[in-house]
């Protein structure tokens, strides 16, 4: 007698492990960490058990996802060498066109030039200077910032007063570098100081600036330090 087709539940053997297509995925994405081995693992441990197909699935799944965490510790480590090369004390690199700044904005280091020649130290009248211009210090430049400091009076010093303690504190803080550089000789001393109006807006800083001792004469280079 025939026999009709066999409607039956299939063999365990016959169905894919459901596990391992998860690990397959998983790995493609590569952003789920070891997910993907740990389901891989234990799909594999199932097949073995209790039969079934996806075996291939499951070691691809495994497979990506290794390269992706190996990939991933590779970048963590060359971003960490990175920006711990970055801690270092590397010096800024040196400016080749001149940027023009705020004077109240100058900081040490920076080379100067100003065009309304306020750094010159035998000027018997102040200058107010809005702006300068930061240029590089291997070329030739008016002057270079040598300190920064506040002043701690409450109200406006009348003008003399003012451009005394500009000129004590500049003396009290850079005297020695001048001493110690090859041409001090030809250094002195300048400033910049607070205008009624700046004063009112806040500033009480005085900016201390090395200069050619001789009027009309450039620095070519940075002071030594």
């Amino acid at each position: 007698m025939p026999s009709g087709p066999d409607f039956g539940p299939s063999s365990a053997s016959d169905k894919t492990n459901g596990l391992a297509i998860a690990a397959f995925v998983t790995g493609l994405l590569g952003c789920f960490g070891i997910l993907g081995i740990i389901l891989g693992a234990i799909s594999l441990s199932q097949i073995g058990r209790n039969g079934g197909k996806g075996r291939g699935f499951a070691i691809a799944g495994i497979v990506l996802s290794s390269f992706w965490l190996v990939a991933g510790i590779v970048f963590g480590v060359i971003a960490a060498s990175s920006d711990s090369s970055g801690d270092g004390a590397t010096p800024s690199p040196t400016r080749t066109k001149p940027k023009e700044v705020d004077a109240q904005k100058m900081k040490v280091g920076d080379c100067i030039n100003d065009n309304t020649a306020a750094p010159n130290p035998s000027a018997t009248e102040p200058v107010e200077v809005d702006s300068v211009k930061i240029v590089a210090c291997t070329s030739p430049h008016d002057g270079e910032v040598t300190a920064v400091f506040r002043l701690s009076a409450a109200t406006l010093p009348p003008e003399a007063e003012l451009r005394q303690r500009a000129s004590t504190g500049c003396k009290l803080r850079t005297a020695a570098r001048l001493r110690r550089d090859p041409a001090a000789s030809s250094l002195a001393n300048s400033y910049y100081y607070p205008t009624d109006e700046s004063w009112k807006s806040g500033d009480r800083s005085v900016t201390c600036v090395a200069v050619a001792a001789n009027e009309g004469t450039k620095l070519t280079r940075p002071l030594q330090r």
